[in-house]
C-alpha cells in the first residue's frame, strides 16, 4: 500500500473510532461526514503544540515529525506522526472530550470495541481497549481518569504496541489545566 493510501486509513480509522465511541455512527451514516455531528457539551481544544509539547513528543516518539491534521466536529485536533526512518510507520493521536464521559459507564464505553474483537487494556486510564482492525495497525482507545476526555491512537507500521506507550504517555500529558488553554482558533470568527 502507498504511504498516502496508508495514512488515509489511519485517518479514517481514527475519525471512525471517534464516531462509534461517541454513538454517532450508524450503518444509516453512509455519506461524507457521517457521523461528524456537533455534541452538545463537546470541549473545544488547544492544538497538539499544547496538547503534546515539545518535550512530551521528543521523550514518546522520538525521529518523528508532527502534523496537526484538521479535527472532527466532534474531535479535538489529530496529531498526526510520521517516523523520519521508516516512511511506513505513522502514529495519530485524536481527543474527543465530552463532560458526558465522566458519567458513563466503564463497561458501555469498551462494549462496542469488545464486540468488535477488541481486547480490554488494564491500568491504562479510566477505561482502555484495543484493537487490530488492519495488519501492522493497531488502535488503542483509552478514557482518562482526570479529565473528560477520550483518546485514539492509531499506530501503522513496525512495532505496532507501542501504541500502548504512547497512548500513556499522551494520558499522562493531558490535564485540567491545558483543557483550560483556548484553541488558536477561538478568537476568529
Amino acid at each position: 500500500m502507498r504511504a498516502g493510501g496508508r495514512a488515509a486509513l489511519v485517518v479514517a480509522l481514527t475519525l471512525g473510532a471517534c464516531r462509534a465511541r461517541t454513538g454517532d455512527a450508524t450503518s444509516a451514516d453512509a455519506g461524507p461526514g457521517a457521523g461528524l455531528r456537533a455534541q452538545a457539551g463537546a470541549l473545544a481544544l488547544p492544538g497538539c503544540d499544547v496538547l503534546l509539547p515539545t518535550d512530551v513528543r521528543e521523550l514518546m516518539l522520538p525521529g518523528f515529525s508532527m502534523r496537526e491534521e484538521r479535527a472532527c466536529p466532534t474531535c479535538g485536533p489529530l496529531c498526526a506522526f510520521r517516523s523520519t526512518a521508516d516512511a511506513d510507520t505513522s502514529v495519530s493521536v485524536a481527543w474527543d472530550c465530552n463532560p458526558r464521559y465522566t458519567q458513563a459507564d466503564v463497561h458501555s464505553l469498551l462494549a462496542p470495541t469488545l464486540r468488535a474483537g477488541g481486547t480490554e487494556v488494564p491500568a491504562l486510564g479510566r477505561a482502555a481497549v484495543r484493537r487490530a482492525p488492519a495488519q501492522g495497525m493497531l488502535q488503542v482507545m483509552t478514557w482518562d481518569d482526570d479529565t473528560p476526555c477520550a483518546l485514539v491512537v492509531t499506530w501503522l507500521g513496525v512495532d505496532a504496541d507501542r501504541a500502548l506507550d504512547v497512548a500513556r504517555s499522551t494520558l499522562g500529558a493531558t490535564t485540567p489545566a491545558l483543557l483550560a488553554t483556548p484553541p488558536a482558533d477561538a478568537g476568529e470568527p
